[in-house]
């Protein structure tokens, strides 16, 4: 694993000693936006245009020389990449290079709010809203795809929200930093070369990405399907409370359906399918293409009933290719796919297998069920309304560090701007026995990691400088 990203070889004397330069006579840095774990993110100028941009600058004083050459190499990638995919969906690249400030990357500057954040301040996201966001990151997923890129963290943190003309939810997919170059959706190596080092975020994470093997697109696939249960029901399918977990359940357990986690949720008829259907655990028994996907969310194929989307719906009519030809895939077929494995290339981890053994030994057991049809009488249960949802529980963790003014992150995602703050949790983050770990960053002082609980507020952290 690369070391901390938040230890320094030498303690910086100033926060922000970028601003007012200006990087290979192109870009001026005007002030600090954000910091995160590689680098900083400014609001920038470029020079020759008068154009605003946002720049974000890799901290070139990770320890260790390897570190830098291979995050410089990955964050060269993700402007190289992102530069060739042009769609209004994805966020522009302007220019990008190496300058003796460090390894940057000019785009054009957005104004909004992440998904992350929407779903945090609002929950759960109405099934109309819901469908023109997923479509929206599909189409742009399409674009990168026919170029042969995998984006490989798709999740609401990367997924931003602007306000364009009459659409409030106009979509910006971000943060390319992961993305593997192939040669279309016959795989590629999901593992990073030269170690086995499993790249994404484990809310979001494929099955296949997990367990190390190849990937191609479906892996996109699977988790746009995550993202887009999460915006339905107001969580993603798998909540655990360790990574290590959360990743496994991607690998061996069944999606819950979403009335089980919100009784209340009403949605059109045949959606709740097409999202299972991302979230197969087979890449085969998924949609194939990001195409396929934005066809299906608009649930003309769909079998009107009432209430809530049945967990194991019949037959889906999915395009085949020639114009108007369609053919059925039955559960049974799922099954039978699900269970046709691709020959996995390369050096498997320990884990991979270990979690492969799961799998395996879940699937013989899902095999082994007896198939039940519904009974008259779950029929008739299934027209009566269901009681309301009782309110999901709340905790209040007040967070101060000393000095004050350090942003506080879980997993990637901003939890406060700057410290003292309160940060509410809802539904499972509010258990008690649910793990936060969160990181602290101050410029001038190192990284500092905490694992916090609902019920342990305040939580106070002692930072320490950079040295």
């Amino acid at each position: 694993m690369p070391s901390d990203p938040g230890r320094f070889s030498t303690p910086p004397r100033d926060p922000h000693p970028l601003v007012g330069k200006v990087l290979n006579d192109r870009v001026r840095i005007v002030r600090p936006i954000a910091r995160g774990g590689m680098g900083q993110v400014y609001l920038g100028e470029q020079t020759r245009m008068k154009r605003r941009c946002a720049v974000k600058v890799l901290d070139p004083r990770f320890t260790g020389a390897a570190d830098v050459i291979d995050f410089g190499r990955r964050f060269l990638l993700e402007a190289s990449v992102a530069s060739k995919v042009s769609h209004p969906n994805v966020v522009t690249i302007f220019d990008y290079g190496e300058s003796p400030e460090g390894c940057f990357i000019a785009m054009e500057y957005l104004e909004g709010r992440s998904l992350s954040e929407e779903l945090t301040r609002h929950g759960r996201i109405a099934p109309e809203r819901a469908i023109h966001i997923a479509q929206q990151v599909g189409r742009a997923l399409r674009e990168a795809h026919a170029l042969g890129v995998v984006h490989r963290d798709v999740k609401p943190g990367n997924i931003f929200l602007l306000k364009q003309d009459d659409d409030n939810d106009f979509v910006k997919v971000l943060d390319f930093g992961l993305v593997h170059e192939s040669k279309g959706a016959d795989g590629s190596d999901g593992r990073e070369p030269g170690g086995d080092v499993i790249m994404g975020s484990p809310r979001y994470m494929a099955p296949e990405q997990v367990q190390g093997k190849e990937i191609d697109v479906r892996a996109d696939v699977y988790s746009l399907g995550v993202v887009l249960y999460a915006m339905l029901v107001g969580r993603p399918p798998f909540e655990r409370r360790t990574d290590l977990a959360m990743m496994m359940a991607h690998v061996s357990d069944a999606p819950p359906t979403m009335a089980s986690l919100a009784p209340d949720l009403v949605l059109p008829a045949g959606l709740e399918a097409v999202v299972m259907r991302c979230l197969a655990k087979n890449p085969d028994s998924r949609w194939s293409s990001m195409e396929e996907l934005v066809a299906a969310l608009q649930l003309r194929d769909a079998t009107p009933h009432a209430g809530a989307d049945a967990p194991n719906p019949g037959p889906i009519a999915v395009a085949t290719g020639a114009p108007g030809a369609r053919t059925s895939i039955t559960p049974s077929e799922r099954i039978r796919r699900t269970h046709r494995r691709r020959k996995n290339s390369g050096r498997p981890l320990a884990f991979a297998a270990f979690v492969a053994v799961v799998s395996v030994l879940t699937g013989v057991a899902l095999l082994d069920r007896p198939h039940t049809e519904p009974t008259a009488a779950a029929s008739a249960m299934a027209l009566i309304p269901p009681p309301p949802a009782p309110p999901k529980p709340t905790a209040t963790v007040h967070i101060e560090t000393d000095p004050p003014g350090a942003k506080v992150n879980e997993e990637g995602e901003t939890m406060c701007a700057a410290t003292p703050c309160d940060v509410v949790y809802v539904g499972p983050g509010a258990d008690p026995a649910t793990e936060h770990l969160l990181a602290f960053l101050l410029p001038g002082y190192k990284l500092e990691r905490k694992v916090a609980y609902a019920a342990g507020s305040p939580v106070t952290v002692k930072l320490t400088k950079a040295h």
